[in-house]
């Protein structure tokens, strides 16, 4: 399948990157990797499901993953966050410049919006025409630990599928008034999804997403964690997100149908 050769592509072009850059970040066993398992994972746990479903009852048509479930039970179900934000700001915009270098490197120029002089907030990929003209833009996230109780916390939803968060905040509220009042083409809110079971890029566009969040409006409040505040001139200031709700990952588009869309910019714009 074509999402599965682009992502395994993405990975193998990025993967000494990824791990020079992640060399003091705990990882779990399974992260930066993409077996039989992940792609068995693809196709029974996203691409031909049609419902969500209890991942237990997936046990039997995806060998080894209740393996790899207990080992990302063992890992993820402990406490985390607790290290600086700018710490984790850092490695989201290296995930961010590993896609931006993969999308360049399979022949579609794309840049950081923040390198163009786009104001905080923006969405961070911009894809240009060589002229300049901006032909889509990209909020890119990069996921590797599933909500694990979000069966519990909005019911409905399992971890596989339910897990790919967005801050409800004022920082997304935010951008929403940027995308829809200053940005005159696509915006695309694009996943890369580093699950032990479910892996590669999936999206969805923006007014999916804002028609997603106008709908649930808040799905879940998470607890503060350590990792949330900084101090600043003697003042305790919360920077992390904990107002979040769960994009639908069986509705959203997989890595094939984002680079489709993306080269379908060049011919619309």
């Amino acid at each position: 399948m074509e999402s599965i050769k682009l992502y395994r592509k993405l990975l193998e072009s990025s993967i000494d990157r990824l791990k020079e850059f992640t060399t003091n970040f705990p990882k779990q066993e399974r992260q930066f990797i993409f077996d039989d398992l992940n792609e068995v994972a693809f196709e029974n746990m996203y691409k031909n499901l049609k419902t969500v479903v209890p991942r237990q009852q997936l046990f039997n048509q995806v060998p080894g993953l209740e393996k790899a479930c207990r080992g990302c039970w063992a890992f993820y179900f402990n406490p985390r966050n607790r290290s600086a934000k700018f710490l984790d700001i850092k490695l989201g915009k290296l995930f961010e410049n590993v896609l931006k270098d993969f999308l360049c490197s399979i022949g579609l120029q794309c840049v950081r919006s923040e390198d163009l002089g786009f104001r905080k907030n923006y969405p961070d990929l911009v894809l240009l025409t060589d002229s300049g003209k901006h032909l889509a833009f990209l909020e890119v996230k990069y996921l590797t630990a599933p909500f694990l109780k979000v069966f519990e916390k909005v019911p409905g939803r399992e971890c596989y599928e339910g897990s790919t968060t967005l801050d409800a905040d004022v920082k997304f509220r935010t951008q929403k008034e940027i995308v829809e009042k200053e940005i005159n083409s696509p915006v695309y809110y694009v996943y890369w999804i580093d699950y032990p079971c479910i892996k590669g890029v999936f999206f969805m566009s923006s007014s999916e997403v804002f028609s997603y969040v106008d709908e649930k409006q808040l799905e879940w409040t998470r607890k503060e964690r350590d990792g949330d505040f900084v101090n600043a001139d003697g003042k305790k200031l919360k920077v992390g997100h904990t107002e979040k709700v769960y994009l639908p990952l069986l509705k959203m588009r997989d890595f094939e149908a984002l680079v489709q869309e993306l080269a379908e910019c060049y011919k619309t714009g």
